[in-house]
């Protein structure tokens, strides 16, 4: 058999067990309810505090940091780094709910309100920090995310390079459309 051949076999298995697993071990768990009350809360916040104001450029910030997480997840899931068991739907391997609310809520609240570049680097630092040491070892300590080959202090920098990298890209957009 090639190896093209065994791949679909692990992954039609894989897809079978992920299913499987959803449907009997994650729905309505503990880890999956924290992780609907995680996305929809922090969606919630967002269309009540958002600056209508400045909508285009804070939707940017959250679409480029989507962007850039829901990759880095793909890597990072590709190279058997972590893995994520509970999903709030069971067709993906991403945790959504990070990718898709955590990150890029996050990261619009802090480009909206810290504007000056000494604020909005010393709240991204303490995001980058709080993310890495706090956040990731809880969602471990609740089987939320497996590590696999990674380290929590690999994140902080990222989580920090991600936040200045984005505020850059945008203020330089928002200074060239004025």
């Amino acid at each position: 058999m090639d190896y093209t051949n065994k791949l679909i076999q692990v992954q039609k298995q894989f897809a079978h067990f992920q299913k499987k697993f959803f449907f009997e071990e994650t729905l309505y768990s503990y880890q999956w309810w924290i992780t609907l009350a995680i996305t929809v809360l922090l969606w919630v916040v967002w269309v009540l505090v958002v600056d209508k104001l400045r909508l285009k450029s804070i939707i940017i910030v959250g679409l480029i940091t989507s962007l850039m997480a829901t990759v880095m997840d793909d890597v990072g899931l590709s190279l058997a780094a972590w893995h994520y068991p509970y999903q709030i739907v069971y067709f993906t391997t991403r945790f959504n709910s990070v990718d898709f609310a955590v990150i890029p809520v996050t990261y619009m609240l802090l480009f909206q309100y810290f504007t000056r570049w000494k604020t909005f680097i010393i709240a991204t630092a303490s995001f980058s920090l709080f993310a890495a040491f706090i956040a990731e070892p809880l969602f471990v300590k609740l089987g939320m995310y497996i590590i696999m080959s990674w380290e929590y202090w690999y994140s902080a920098p990222i989580y920090f390079a991600m936040g200045i990298l984005v505020k850059w890209i945008v203020d330089k957009m928002d200074k060239e459309s004025n």
